[in-house]
């Protein structure tokens, strides 16, 4: 294993860093706990690729990205995107995919209208590699440590479905494992997307930046017996949204398109349908959508779900959606340990406050695209250093058994408290308070002794969720402002003159604290 390449996470960003670096003659490790490819947040994806085109500049992309993130934007890294787009569309047509360009986006086209396009996209992907000598997957693998010593990278460690420690000794480690979506009881994310790769990062040693600004899309599905699904635009005209009293949403805050609303002013309206929300059940109502719609994307895609759209409304919610925060890479998608590179959601610097919508699945290709070539270069150079880590100190033993069940609820808790007081519209009242309950649930944790491989990896993942909550909480109380998806209630404004400024975590894992700075952003338009 001394030069292969691992790479955690199947999603796009990492299968796209697998195909490459294979074709520039690395041997490449997939790691995953799930199925692969399609057990991943990209899976999920609307198909829907921001960048240039014909029609619209390289420059003219540059300029919106930063203006959806509030101009604290990475500017290496927007133009970075901005110049390499173009050969990510390219590699993607060169898979055989059906990539449709418009004035400002290109977009994957199912063959079929009840196929979600991140479905055909990860398929493809998955056939792809499947085929490859130089690709080899490991399923049911769920990576706790990368191994460091000497700030070089020596391997990684995890946990098997039989609940045995697994070692790999490697020269390259490559983080694609994703956000931390499911870490909210409203979320649209894959259910085990809690933080692991941020937790992972940040016992390597690793800075977190700008952990403060999650996105929350406005409409995902909150039946209570539904699965909470992106209602995945765009809308027809037809549809409104209801409040309580029965008020038509679109009009009481005069959003005119419901489309160019949701593009525009996503962060806006979910911070409405939350207030909203307080006074009871908010639903879409699709009565009034003609038969014939039902029948092309996206409404199509509801067909599989057990509800009846077309005869009473439906409960919708914001959601917890993408994390714009992470680790700080360079241009070969390196982190500051040497033989550690990270590509996708994970990274931080392109979508500042905010995302733009389209520059999710962008960013994993161009991305992966860039890891997979550095680190088949990587390889080529590495000389053998020593593998030999030196292990981190460990945290106090637990001492009282429990069972699954008692897991689930503290997971559900978790859920609860990042929801109430890390969610879509914040307060210092309400964030102290969050961080109060966090401390106790860190205490019922350390009382538990996992027994079976489920609990252990379970428990794994519930530490990586009060991590990466504790993150989202200490960068969140000091920015005294509003900006892009951050929105606090008692500071509502945003304020340019004291925090066009970045947050940066450094977490200090034998003490099992942060510490927290904010770095002025260079602001270029």
């Amino acid at each position: 294993m001394r030069n292969k390449i691992i790479i955690v996470g199947t999603g796009l960003a990492g299968m796209v860093a697998a195909y490459v670096a294979q074709r520039e003659g690395a041997e490449v490790v997939l790691v995953d706990r799930g199925p692969i490819g399609i057990g991943t947040n990209s899976s999920l994806a609307n198909g829907v690729f921001a960048g240039p085109t014909r029609q619209s500049s390289s420059d003219a992309y540059i300029q919106e990205t930063c203006e959806t993130g509030r101009y604290i934007n990475n500017q290496s890294v927007v133009r970075l995107i901005a110049e390499k787009a173009p050969d990510a569309f390219q590699f993607l047509r060169s898979l055989g995919l059906n990539l449709r360009e418009t004035s400002n986006h290109h977009i994957i086209e199912s063959p079929l209208p009840g196929i979600i396009p991140g479905v055909v996209l990860m398929k493809k992907l998955v056939e792809t590699l499947k085929n490859l000598e130089r690709i080899h997957f490991i399923k049911g693998l769920h990576i706790t440590e990368i191994l460091v010593g000497k700030n070089n990278v020596c391997g990684v460690k995890g946990i098997n479905k039989k609940g045995e420690e697994i070692s790999i000794r490697c020269p390259v480690v490559v983080l694609a494992t994703g956000g931390a979506g499911a870490i909210y009881l409203r979320n649209d994310n894959q259910k085990n997307i809690m933080g692991q790769g941020y937790y992972l990062a940040a016992k390597a040693g690793l800075q977190l930046w700008d952990m403060e600004f999650i996105q929350f899309y406005p409409l995902v599905l909150a039946e209570p017996h539904l699965t909470q699904l992106l209602v995945y635009p765009p809308y027809p005209k037809e549809a409104k949204l209801i409040n309580a009293a029965g008020e038509d949403i679109i009009k009481k805050y005069n959003l005119g398109d419901i489309n160019r609303a949701i593009r525009k002013k996503r962060d806006e309206i979910s911070a409405w349908l939350f207030e909203e929300s307080g006074a009871g059940t908010v639903r879409m109502d699709f009565r009034d959508v003609p038969d014939h719609l039902w029948e092309i994307h996206p409404l199509s895609l509801m067909k599989k779900i057990n509800f009846d759209f077309r005869s009473k409304p439906v409960a919708v919610s914001p959601a917890a959606h993408f994390f714009m925060g992470g680790v700080r890479t360079d241009g070969t998608g390196q982190t500051d340990v040497n033989g550690l590179f990270a590509c996708g959601e994970i990274v931080w610097g392109l979508h500042g406050a905010n995302r733009m919508g389209g520059n999710a699945l962008t960013e994993c290709v161009v991305t992966g695209s860039i890891v997979g070539r550095h680190t088949a270069q990587y390889c080529r150079d590495f000389r053998k250093v020593s593998l030999h880590h030196e292990e981190l100190p460990k945290a106090p033993v637990p001492h009282q058994p429990r069972s699954k069940d008692g897991l689930k609820g503290i997971l559900r808790t978790i859920r609860e408290i990042a929801w109430n007081h890390a969610g879509v519209v914040r307060s210092e009242k309400g964030m102290q308070e969050g961080f109060a309950k966090v401390e106790d649930i860190k205490q019922q944790l350390r009382g538990i002794i996992p027994e079976y491989p489920a609990e252990k990896i379970l428990s794994e993942d519930l530490m990586s969720a009060i991590f990466t909550l504790e993150s989202i909480l200490t960068a969140s109380i000091g920015r005294q402002e509003s900006r892009g998806s951050f929105i606090r209630k008692d500071f509502p404004q945003e304020d340019n003159v004291n925090w066009s400024k970045n947050s940066c975590l450094q977490y200090y894992a034998g003490e099992e604290r942060f510490s927290v700075d904010y770095h002025s952003s260079v602001r270029k338009t």
